[in-house]
């Protein structure tokens, strides 16, 4: 897990210092290291979580040959390193594909054999050199064969074209720019702020859909809230050939790869449950310490009752898996309604893990929500910031890949208002919010505010075959008795404590709203309704916003009856400091609440 980024120049050579900070903007994805790689016009850079092989031997960017396969391990052997340091030159070298890769393909060692026994050769223990051999087996046909998540950026010297790659849901970011002069990626949009000229600028014309709904744009436009910068779409391949030529292709969508399901209901119960174990089983390969974050909740008690059982039943294929893997992470908010910890501590004692508890403090995590912004990067209608404290406890400790329940809700039907639609209809809401609507956002919001720490996230109910073979169910056997998620909860039968198991009530990790726009976060919100780009906004009635806060915040009249005004309040405020932090480059230690 990593961060990427590259420079293509059209006709000067890339700045070595300029690639150098638009790589290190991304220092926080990767602190284990970078790497970059200059070929004349085109320059790709590359931050290091070290997870597999976390040595030196497994830096990028890295190197392939097309040439004989068997070849390869004696030829690269002894000359790697001093080739992907700070100073790497391709043309002391005659690979041709440099790969900087973010993400993991937990099948890789199943790739691996299958690419050994065609006579391909592997000097390190990663799942990037497997990438490389399979593009020189396959070509971009090996994206189908990976499971995983993944951004890669591809370059191949021969045919001076760029390639570059997005996992099937768009659990790794990537983003790029386009211009005259040049053409540049990278993993965050932070990144594109360090480039020589460019100009941050809001892109307006994204505020009306993205005010209506705050999960509007990130699964269903390639535009972002930073003009001229657009997102490669999940499922998405990029070519850029020599002559600038930009070629962007759909490579995947879920409904052309639905499987057969079985027609009776405990038959598709049984090959639900051998498909999350599997699922979980892979994301458990790691060189380095696991974890996983524990709500209290269905998913994530089935992500860790999954990983107990695992070991305890000593199931095969359990290969590249630490041995301390039993630690989970739970954020208590002791005397609030968003209190789970009674749930938590259920999965706690059935799974004997080792419980580290992260306890909510209004006064120290306020501290930290200008910066859990900064690390989200767009506009997002509640605060992330104790998604930020709790991966920040878990690199404190540590642990550094954790497994979690993100995506079985939108997958499986997890919230109420599902039981309250027909049930011919249920399938498309599902459809349309795990591909396009509420999950992308939330991919992207777990995914900036775990790597803002240098933190792995993996997610079993993200697995490809999963996916496919719950989007083929009938809506009845994910709903039934009043209870959301129905083949989960029978699935995990006899795994995880049956008190979680038949939990009805859910919470989202949430944060404080109401107690902290009547304590903490008031000053900051005095600042945000008297900036002159929330009073002369096109889009809200400025003064009217400026009005009702100050009333409501100096009285400290906010209740949880306002819960959705707060909600509203915060995504405009958020936009007026989002345009703050990465337009006018406002110092965020001076904005702290």
């Amino acid at each position: 897990m990593c961060g990427i980024a590259g420079l293509w120049q059209w006709e000067r050579a890339v700045d070595r210092g300029e690639l150098a900070r638009f790589t290190d903007a991304l220092a926080h994805r990767g602190p284990d290291g970078r790497g970059l790689l200059f070929d004349g016009p085109f320059g790709l850079g590359h931050r290091r979580l070290g997870i597999l092989d976390p040595g030196r031997r497994g830096r990028c960017p890295m190197p392939y040959e097309e040439s004989q396969p068997a070849a390869f391990g004696a030829r690269v052997r002894g000359r790697l390193e001093a080739l992907t340091g700070d100073a790497a030159e391709a043309a002391r070298t005659p690979h041709r594909y440099w790969l900087s890769f973010n993400g993991e393909i937990f099948n890789f060692l199943e790739l691996r054999r299958e690419l050994a026994a065609m006579g391909y050769r592997f000097r390190t223990e990663t799942d990037t050199e497997v990438v490389l051999a399979a593009y020189a087996q396959w070509g971009e046909d090996c994206l189908r064969r990976f499971n995983g998540m993944w951004a890669l950026a591809l370059w191949d010297r021969q045919e001076r074209s760029l390639f570059l790659a997005r996992d099937r849901f768009g659990i790794k970011p990537l983003h790029y720019l386009a211009t005259p002069a040049r053409f540049a990626f990278a993993s965050e949009l932070k990144a594109f702020l360090a480039l020589d000229g460019f100009r941050p600028a809001l892109n307006g014309d994204q505020v009306p859909a993205l005010l209506e709904n705050v999960y509007a744009l990130e699964g269903t436009t390639d535009a972002t809230l930073l003009a001229g910068v657009r997102r490669l779409p999940a499922g998405h391949s990029l070519r850029v050939t020599r002559d600038g030529a930009i070629h962007v292709r759909r490579w995947w969508e879920t409904r052309e790869h639905l499987p057969a399901v079985p027609a009776r209901y405990e038959d598709q119960v049984a090959q639900f449950r051998e498909l999350f174990l599997d699922a979980v089983r892979l994301r458990l390969r790691s060189d380095v310490p696991v974890g996983t974050c524990l709500s209290g909740g269905v998913d994530s008690g089935a992500v860790a009752s999954a990983l107990a059982h695992l070991h305890r039943a000593g199931a095969p294929g359990l290969a590249r898996c630490p041995a301390d893997w039993q630690r989970t992470f739970i954020a208590d908010f002791p005397g609030t309604a968003l209190d789970e910890r009674a749930y938590a501590d259920e999965i706690v004692r059935a799974t004997g893990a080792r419980a580290h508890v992260w306890r909510f403090d209004q006064e120290e995590a306020a501290r930290h929500v200008v910066e859990s912004v900064w690390s989200m990067e767009e506009v997002y209608g509640g605060l992330a910031t104790p998604v930020w404290c709790l991966y920040r406890e878990l690199r404190r400790a540590g642990v550094t890949v954790s497994l979690d329940g993100h995506g079985g809700d939108e997958l499986l039907g997890g919230y109420a208002w599902y039981l309250d639609w027909p049930l011919v209809e249920a399938n498309d809401r599902l459809h349309r919010d795990f591909h396009a609507t509420l999950l992308p956002a939330i991919l992207r919001n777990f995914d900036r505010c775990s790597m803002a720490h240098g933190v792995e996230v993996r997610m079993p109910f993200m697995d490809w075959r999963l996916v496919a073979f719950a989007e083929a169910l009938p809506a009845t056997s994910k709903f039934g008795g009043g209870y959301t998620k129905r083949i989960l909860r029978d699935a995990m039968a006899g795994l995880m404590p049956d008190r979680v198991r038949h939990r009805r009530f859910k919470l989202g990790f949430n944060s404080p709203m109401v107690e902290w726009f009547n304590g903490r976060l008031a000053p900051l919100l005095r600042t945000l309704v008297n900036d002159p780009r929330s009073l002369e906004s096109p889009h809200w009635d400025g003064p009217a916003l400026r009005r009702r806060v100050l009333e409501k915040t100096a009285a400290r009249a906010w209740t949880m009856d306002d819960w959705a005004e707060t909600i509203a309040v915060w995504t405009r405020l958020n936009l007026v400091l989002w345009q703050r932090l990465f337009v006018d480059g406002a110092d965020r230690a001076g904005l702290r609440p």
